[in-house]
């Protein structure tokens, strides 16, 4: 961008951009996959397959000749039983994620998550990943997110996005959307808000780019430098 935003909020996308989950995922699902005589896929192969909600996760885990809405039902019902049993194995942050957390509290910039995954699930894994002490704060940063819901649209939607800006009390042109595909991009996009690409997540800093990112960044700790330069409000 020309002139540098004036940044009072960021909202994080959760999964490739906070934490790394993608090989909790993977396995959950090809152990579903397997248990349904169906072929298993790389772990490369799912970061083209998250980011859209577990309904589109399961279809494109699935293979073509069985995505009728029965099928995509029941796979996702397996792949749930195992996810909610292994989901905190491999799963963690990001390096420097939590420095970067710290440095919004403490340089006054609001934080929120937005997620297309489940809500409840969302919230699970904020307070397991994010509490108290972790990031030498006395309460979760985040006590403003929203995962999908099925009353509400998914990402890149601007409903939820906005919703969040409300709740923050933040202008759209003044928060950021840090997210690590496309997916996030759009949804800062179509809320008027900041698209920041995280590339150290799924897509990478190509796709990001294509995808039209104001600003894209390799490392938490870059994006955090970034912030860093902001005066304190």
């Amino acid at each position: 961008m020309k002139k540098k935003p004036k940044i009072k909020a960021v909202i994080f996308d959760l999964d490739g951009t906070l934490l790394d989950s993608l090989q909790d995922i993977a396995e959950s699902m090809n152990l579903a996959l397997a248990e349904s005589g169906y072929p298993e896929h790389k772990l490369e192969a799912y970061k083209d397959f998250v980011g859209n909600g577990l309904f589109e996760l399961t279809k494109k885990a699935l293979p073509a000749a069985h995505r009728k809405e029965a099928d995509v039902e029941a796979m996702a019902e397996k792949f749930w039983n195992h996810y909610e049993e292994s989901w905190f194995l491999h799963t963690n942050t990001y390096p420097g994620i939590l420095y970067l957390i710290q440095l919004c509290v403490s340089h006054k910039i609001k934080v929120a998550i937005l997620s297309n995954k489940v809500h409840y699930f969302t919230k699970k894994m904020i307070r397991h990943y994010f509490r108290g002490v972790m990031i030498n704060q006395g309460k979760n940063p985040f006590g403003i997110y929203s995962g999908e819901q099925p009353d509400k649209p998914m990402k890149p939607d601007p409903t939820r996005a906005l919703e969040l800006a409300d709740r923050l009390k933040v202008k759209p042109e003044n928060i950021a959307f840090l997210g690590d595909q496309a997916v996030d991009i759009e949804t800062a996009k179509n809320a008027g808000m900041i698209s920041v690409g995280a590339a150290w997540g799924y897509d990478g800093r190509a796709a990001l780019e294509k995808a039209g990112a104001d600003m894209v960044f390799d490392s938490a700790a870059e994006f955090a430098s970034y912030l860093e330069m902001i005066p304190i409000v």
